[in-house]
């Protein structure tokens, strides 16, 4: 029995001194079974102590016997960044710690696997995709699920007009393993592309992503004006989208549909004012896009009406009691070099009064003279621009009132700054006025100094230079339509 009890406590100890004095490293990250690994993936540990500084071994392998794995060491660190694993690739790992001051080894720690991804996803342009300009990018996922997609030298990415990537128009691309996206060259207009993208390392060479694929635009689309506007300004723009990629727009302007004889234009802007338009005219126009390699087909035509002739706003056709001084009133127009308004007593307008030019920026003018009291009248106006004159707009009549029908004196409505004048003396004129006025400016003595002939303008105050004037007090004389204005200035 004695004999029994010895061996049994031998046994014991000798167990005891079998086993390692420094524990099992645990592994964290992965976890067992993960996927969509990177070739650049960090394998992490818990740290064990020891007596004295741990050094721990790791064996990676794709065999799970470890066959013929690859070693590598660490000192204090608990993990160990690897590179250039290959692509699609199941691995195995393990890992044992070492007290470099008792020479003691822990056991191996339990074995876990993980999968390097095959293959990255595509992003953009989305499959079937429409309407792609001629240069545009393609883009690929930068992350497999929560994993930033990392550990690539580079991209190679590849664009054909076939699905098998095998035609004259393949073309093969590169770029930085950490860029997640390329510009594609110049692409043809209207045509089927399709597109892949794998990744490389140093190793090895992953397989294609799904082929994907998009049409290219085939035609340009216009923007403004809209199909068939009317009463267009003869400074009318016409614009269209950009297409990226699209180096010059050729425009066409017809006064036909079929575009018979048709105004040609060559531009690399997307919006124009074009030339050679008429009064009144009804215009036909469309856009194509090109660009060293290809150029689009004609997109949809549309149609815009040139505006004929002023519109007449005031006095408004059949108005009566008018003042006999009319304030003449029209649509602004833009574009257009000057207005001519005519009126007359007599409906037909055969030798009725014709007003001098009056300003493009205008939108209204005062009648030069008093027209007879109880008084039918016709007035009409037409307008010159791009060597062309409009039509005579539709005739408006009006009544004038009757009694004396004297209007107020609009030039007591002008303000004058500033005052002292140093350099320049503004003459702001009310809106009511227009035409032409004179100005005088006379000194104390009653010398003119100044005298000149001014376009009215409300929208701006007229500038009168005065800078080589001596300082001193002088009058100044607006007059209009036999008013005058008369108000003293001094001037520094």
């Amino acid at each position: 029995m004695k004999r029994i009890f010895t061996f049994f406590f031998l046994l014991i100890g000798f167990s005891v001194i079998a086993q390692p004095k420094i524990y099992t490293p645990t592994l964290l990250l992965p976890n067992n079974g993960a996927t969509n690994q990177m070739p650049d993936v960090t394998l992490s540990w818990s740290a064990v102590t020891g007596l004295g500084v741990i050094k721990y071994k790791l064996e990676i392998d794709d065999n799970p016997d470890f066959t013929s794995p690859k070693v590598f060491y660490t000192e204090f660190l608990t993990g160990y960044t690897m590179s250039n694993l290959h692509y699609g690739v199941q691995y195995h790992w393990r890992v044992k710690a070492y007290d470099l001051a008792t020479n003691d080894s822990s056991y191996w720690s339990a074995t876990r696997n993980f999968t390097v991804f095959s293959k990255v996803d595509n992003k953009k342009p989305e499959n079937k995709t429409k309407e792609i300009t001629p240069l545009a990018t393609l883009e690929w996922k930068d992350r497999l699920g929560p994993n930033l997609v990392t550990g690539n030298t580079y991209f190679n990415y590849i664009l054909d007009t076939v699905e098998t990537f095998d035609s004259p128009m393949a073309y093969l691309g590169t770029v930085s393993g950490s860029v997640y996206k390329a510009t594609t060259p110049k692409m043809r207009f209207g045509t089927r592309y399709f597109w892949k993208v794998r990744a490389i390392n140093e190793k090895d060479t992953s397989n294609w992503s799904d082929a994907w694929y998009f049409r290219t635009l085939d035609t340009i689309v216009l923007i403004d004006p809209a199909n068939n506007a009317t009463n267009q300004q003869i400074n009318l723009t016409l614009s269209w989208n950009a297409a990226n990629g699209v180096t010059k727009y050729d425009y066409q302007i017809c006064t036909n549909p079929e575009f018979d004889e048709p105004l040609h234009f060559i531009t690399d802007k997307t919006s124009v004012i074009p030339s050679g338009i008429t009064f009144g005219g009804h215009y036909y126009w469309r856009v194509r896009g090109r660009h060293t390699s290809d150029t689009s087909s004609w997109g949809v035509t549309r149609s815009f009406f040139i505006i004929p002739y002023p519109i007449l706003k005031s006095p408004a056709n059949g108005d009566t009691n008018v003042s006999t001084q009319p304030l003449f009133s029209w649509e602004p127009m833009t574009g257009i070099e000057s207005y001519y308004l005519q009126y007359d007593k007599d409906p037909n307008l055969t030798d009725g009064f014709i007003s001098p030019p009056i300003g493009d920026s205008l939108s209204n003018y005062r009648c030069p003279y008093i027209l007879e009291e109880n008084t039918v009248y016709y007035w009409r106006m037409r307008a010159t621009a791009n060597s062309d004159t409009s039509q005579w707009s539709p005739v408006f009549s009006f009544t004038t009132l009757k009694g004396i029908g004297m209007i107020e004196n609009d030039l007591d409505k002008i303000s004058i700054f500033p005052l002292p004048a140093n350099n320049y003396l503004n003459i702001r004129f009310p809106s009511t006025m227009s035409g032409q006025a004179t100005i005088q400016l006379i000194d104390l003595v009653g010398q003119k100094v100044i005298e000149l002939t001014a376009e009215i303008n409300s929208q701006n105050p007229y500038k009168l230079n005065v800078s080589n004037l001596k300082s001193g007090i002088y009058i100044l004389r607006i007059s209009n339509h036999g008013n005058s204005f008369i108000r003293k200035v001094s001037i520094e």
